[in-house]
């Protein structure tokens, strides 16, 4: 009698314990990882505080949109939420702004296509500054030495910045005559960057 009841003592603690395994939420790998303080890309979007803070305005080119918002894929088919969009710089005529943003759901494809995206294509002699912006940041203008620089026209100047921000990669480039672009795009990636908290 004594065994039956030590028996069924021991079944109930491990029914017990059981069910209140199964209660307790798992641990992932997401909920250990720091979680960004932007849920998304649009909250990265220069709002009309911000463009006026930067002496920017809306270059409405996407069906009457500044911004073109969806869904693609990672190098390894993950997928990555994307938003496109137009400014224009007010002091500088003829300078343009485009403004992309992407968030990933795992570094590893975030590393990769910050990696593709900064130097592909592009020569060293072209770089700004690196890491300025966080550890993966790249600051660049173009270069005769590109790959086909030779084809860009005299006089206009593309400059590019890249910063990786938690999962989010964020590409500013502009277009135009003036060499003062140089001093916007990096106020316009520190604006994004503010976003963060």
């Amino acid at each position: 009698m004594n065994k039956l009841i030590v028996i069924l003592i021991l079944l109930l603690i491990i029914i017990i314990s059981g069910c209140a395994n199964q209660n307790k939420p798992e641990t992932t790998t997401s909920q250990q990882t720091t979680i960004p303080t932007v849920s998304g890309i649009q909250e990265l979007a220069l709002n009309e505080q911000d463009l006026q803070q930067l002496g920017m305005t809306s270059a409405m080119s996407f069906n009457g949109n500044d911004c073109q918002t969806e869904e693609q894929t990672s190098f390894s088919s993950s997928p990555v939420q994307y938003s496109i969009c137009n400014y224009t710089i007010n002091s500088l005529n003829d300078t343009w702004v485009v403004i992309e943003l992407k968030k990933f759901t795992n570094r590893e494809d975030l590393n990769d296509t910050y990696l593709y995206e900064s130097s592909h294509l592009y020569s060293i002699q072209g770089i700004i500054s690196e890491n300025d912006y966080g550890d993966q940041s790249l600051f660049r203008v173009n270069n005769v030495n590109d790959y086909m620089g030779y084809l860009n026209e005299p006089g206009v100047y593309y400059y590019h910045l890249w910063i990786c921000k938690n999962l989010y990669l964020i590409h500013i480039t502009s277009s135009g005559r003036s060499k003062d672009a140089k001093e916007y795009i990096p106020k316009i990636g520190l604006q994004i960057l503010s976003k963060f908290g």
